[in-house]
């Protein structure tokens, strides 16, 4: 009898264990084999841009760059496209998406940012084609890598170099959460576009939108998190770091977005208005601001640089 419990508790844990790394396995682990940085996953590619999505990565993609690395306060080596431009404009620094590509997600305004004449730094996120790792934190460290691209930036241009951090989807989260970090001053901006607020609302939302329970999938995901990714979800939110920012933020919505929703970024938003401008886009989805609007997105970030380039 002591046999059998012994056999039966051994596989209840091990089960238990086995759906754990499950769990952290389609949540958090980015693999990047089998992937492409050009071509959107059917599941987000049939928008009503797409067409012009792919020719625009395309073109974004044959643009000359130079790959540059630093270093993870954890160690690992973080990759990024430099596109040099006019030494009289800032630099922007810009963090893709969850399981996307700089030049994916930005594809459209990225193309504008170089035209400009702005220095870009299309950063590969950790876990990502180029930089090491296999977990995605949701911003829970990727905003101490937006710490160590900013040193870089330092070190290579120098500390009169005004700084402009842009970030999309997940992007978005990480530049929020690094907008209550001790931000040098030559950081004169953050950009965040169609972000959540709460890594927890994010995937809660995402359980329902598949038909699953958030509240039993919840505290499976965080548990797997904390188990093999080693790093606590619920450590902050974007609302939480940017309520305490001197650093002006522009969120740019679109109020179409179904995958994460409109009012998530208001959450960030209403936590410090003094410090924040939220700007939304009629109809836009997930990320596509710039397709459904181009020429009234590409004022906004002229004017929000405009309005902050001499603080």
């Amino acid at each position: 009898m002591t046999i059998v419990i012994i056999l039966f508790l051994s596989a209840v844990i091990l089960f238990f264990f086995a759906g754990l790394y499950t769990a952290y396995h389609k949540v958090f682990y980015s693999p990047t084999k089998d992937m492409s940085e050009t071509e959107s996953p059917p599941s987000i590619s049939n928008h009503p841009f797409s067409d012009a999505a792919r020719q625009k990565t395309e073109e974004l993609s044959r643009i000359p760059c130079e790959y540059v690395r630093t270093r993870s306060y954890d160690g690992l080596k973080l990759s990024a496209r430099y596109y040099q431009g006019k030494s009289s404009k800032p630099l922007c620094i810009c963090f893709h998406g969850y399981r996307g590509s700089a030049i994916r997600d930005f594809s459209g305004i990225g193309l504008f940012l170089i035209r400009e004449g702005y220095s870009v730094l299309l950063v590969d996120q950790r876990a990502h084609w180029r930089s090491q790792g296999h977990t995605i934190t949701f911003g829970i460290k990727e905003r101490y890598d937006a710490l160590s691209w900013i040193r870089y930036a330092d070190r290579r241009f120098g500390k009169e170099t005004s700084i402009y951090l842009f970030g999309i989807s997940l992007g978005g989260g990480t530049v929020l959460m690094a907008s209550g970090q001790e931000l040098p001053k030559n950081v004169k901006g953050i950009v965040a576009d169609c972000p959540f607020n709460s890594p927890k609302d994010i995937i809660r939302h995402v359980c329902r939108k598949i038909n699953l329970n958030p509240d039993l999938c919840w505290p499976i995901v965080w548990l797997s998190g904390l188990i093999y990714g080693r790093f606590n979800i619920s450590a902050t939110t974007a609302a939480q770091e940017a309520k305490n920012t001197k650093v002006p933020i522009l969120i740019i919505h679109g109020e179409g977005d179904d995958f994460v929703p409109p009012e998530m970024s208001n959450e960030v938003a209403v936590s410090n208005p003094s410090m924040i401008e939220r700007r939304t886009f009629p109809e836009a989805g997930h990320g596509l601001c710039y397709y459904y609007y181009p020429d009234r997105y590409e004022d906004v970030i002229r004017q929000f640089i405009t309005n902050t380039s001499a603080l």
